[in-house]
This record gives C-alpha cells, sequence and structure tokens, in this order.
C-alpha cells in the first residue's frame, strides 16, 4: 500500500474544518453558559420577600397619587413632631409669633433680645470692664 501525500488545497480544507468545528465548538459552549446562567437568574427567589410588608422598591410616577402627596406632610409631621420648642401660635394660620424684628417668638417684649450674648469675661475674649 502506497501512501499518498495530501495536496496543499486538501491541507488548507482540512485546517478549514477543523477551525470551523472548534469555532462551533466555542460558540456552542459560550451559548449554553449564557443560558444557564439566564436559567439559574430566572429560577433564584430574592432573599427578602419585601413585597409582603408593601415596601417595593417602585418608581415614584407609579405610585399612586394620594400615596405621592403623603409623603410630602408625613415628612413634615415628623419635623413637627420631633422639635421641642413649637408652640400653639406658631401652628395658627396666617398669624406670626412675633412682628418685632430680632425679637424671640417666646419672649416678645420691647428691648428684648432674640439670643442674648451670655459668655463671661476671659483673657481669650479681651473683654474690657
Amino acid at each position: 500500500m502506497i501512501f499518498q501525500q495530501p495536496s496543499k488545497t486538501e491541507k488548507k480544507e482540512e485546517n478549514n474544518l477543523n477551525k470551523q468545528t472548534s469555532m462551533a465548538n466555542t460558540y456552542s459552549w459560550l451559548f449554553l453558559a449564557i443560558c444557564a446562567t439566564l436559567l439559574l437568574l430566572l429560577s433564584s427567589s430574592p432573599t427578602a420577600d419585601a413585597g409582603a410588608l408593601g415596601m417595593e422598591m417602585t418608581w415614584i410616577p407609579s405610585m399612586p397619587m394620594e400615596e405621592e402627596f403623603q409623603l410630602d406632610s408625613e415628612i413634615s409631621r415628623r419635623i413637627l413632631a420631633t422639635t421641642k420648642y413649637i408652640s400653639y401660635g406658631a401652628l395658627q394660620r396666617n398669624t406670626v409669633p412675633c412682628s418685632r424684628r430680632g425679637a424671640s417668638y417666646y419672649n416678645c417684649q420691647p428691648g428684648a433680645q432674640a439670643n442674648p450674648y451670655s459668655r463671661g469675661c476671659s483673657a481669650i475674649t479681651r473683654c474690657r470692664s
């Protein structure tokens, strides 16, 4: 039996065929990896179910109108609830607690200062007596 050397065109065809099959194998593995990743992502459940608590993350335009407008009043209510020095007079509509310029809301007497300076005299402040 005589062994014949393949011609150059046969070698090129064989090389091209090998490249095509290796390329097809690479793309098929890549396709399978992407499909497996997508399957895992779609089948996995979130770690915490926020939907049961009514705390889903949504865009503001998708919120009902009444809930959207309650946010501002809720924030204002919380701010008013946390401050310690608000009077009932300050809550009344269309009134100014003290109309004197620079006067305190709680001491609206003529000549009363809003925040009187009361630090003692020391060498640092260079007070003169």
